[in-house]
């Protein structure tokens, strides 16, 4: 199972979310510096790993998938 993490640098917020979660965009998606963006890991260690090195001070897990 893979796992995302949406990164919004505006609202200084990382989410990370199960690969079949309803929030995640079914269309390809951009990231930029300001805006953030979707990234998949394979694993939920990495995942994990990586929202604690994103920066941001809220990290939370989606209300809707509970990964």
């Amino acid at each position: 199972m893979n796992y995302w993490i949406h990164v919004k640098n505006s609202l200084d917020q990382a989410m990370l979310h199960r690969e079949r979660c309803i929030e995640i965009p079914s269309t390809s998606m951009r990231s930029d510096f300001w805006e953030g963006g979707w990234f998949e890991y394979s694993d939920r260690e990495t995942a994990l790993d990586e929202l604690e090195n994103t920066g941001l001070n809220q990290l939370v897990h989606c209300p809707i998938c509970k990964p």
